[in-house]
């Protein structure tokens, strides 16, 4: 049995015109239930080293030195020193990285041309149901490779709960579209507290980690700032 953590960054809802987050994205990574236990040891001993334990890894957060947090006194290079440790989790385990993006001005034309620029106004549309589908899909087809099934589990997300399970249903069921009908995932997707996870919390890292670095592309940045805005 595979398990796949996943979690999101550059969610801003309906506000895709935020050129400072260009990019929404989907990502995680998939392990093997018979290492579930030893990754998990791995990301609390890197909890431990930093003192925050009992403190929720959120990426953005660490960033920005979040008031309240012991994050607020780490320095820049203790920041890149953290998310390099968290991530060598990845490196030492072989874990597989699982990731969708949706560039938000792409997304946002489309929905114009098709639906008229008031689309806005009639529906709550969100990247978030785009990348999951595709989430789904790439995660199928990594298990059929792997003659495995697998389970879904996602950072709780109250608005997009019901409709990512009705999303998973209908590519469960389908009959006549078997290219994307899905096979290996089990029951439905399972969403849980970030701060009870240390999985999605590393998923989180990914996720973040993950579109900064795409967004290297789409943002107009110096060559000397690019080194400093990987991260």
């Amino acid at each position: 049995m595979k398990l796949i953590y996943i979690d999101d960054s550059g969610n801003t809802g309906k506000k895709l015109d935020d050129i400072q987050q260009p990019l929404f994205l989907l990502g995680g990574f998939i392990i093997d239930e018979d290492i579930w236990k030893k990754v998990d040891k791995a990301i609390v001993d890197v909890k431990i080293k930093y003192d925050i334990e009992d403190i929720e890894i959120h990426s953005i957060e660490i960033m920005n030195g979040k008031k309240g947090t012991p994050y607020k006194e780490w320095d820049y290079n203790k920041k890149l020193q953290f998310f390099s440790d968290i991530l060598q989790v990845i490196k030492t385990f072989d874990l597989k990285i699982i990731y969708f993006s949706v560039k938000k001005e792409n997304f946002k034309k489309y929905f114009q041309e098709k639906y008229g620029k008031e689309f806005e106004q009639q529906f709550n549309i969100s990247p978030y149901l785009l990348a999951f589908s595709y989430i789904l899909q790439i995660a199928d087809s990594y298990l059929i490779t792997q003659d495995s099934n697998g389970m879904l589990i996602l950072d709780e997300q109250d608005e997009w709960k019901k409709p990512a399970n009705k999303t998973f249903n209908i590519l469960t069921t389908l009959i006549d579209e078997p290219e994307v009908k899905i096979k290996r995932l089990l029951d439905r997707s399972f969403f849980v507290e970030s701060s009870e996870s240390n999985m999605i919390q590393l998923s989180d890292v990914i996720a973040y980690t993950t579109k900064r670095y795409l967004e290297l592309e789409l943002k107009d940045f110096s060559n000397s700032k690019r080194k400093n805005k990987a991260v």
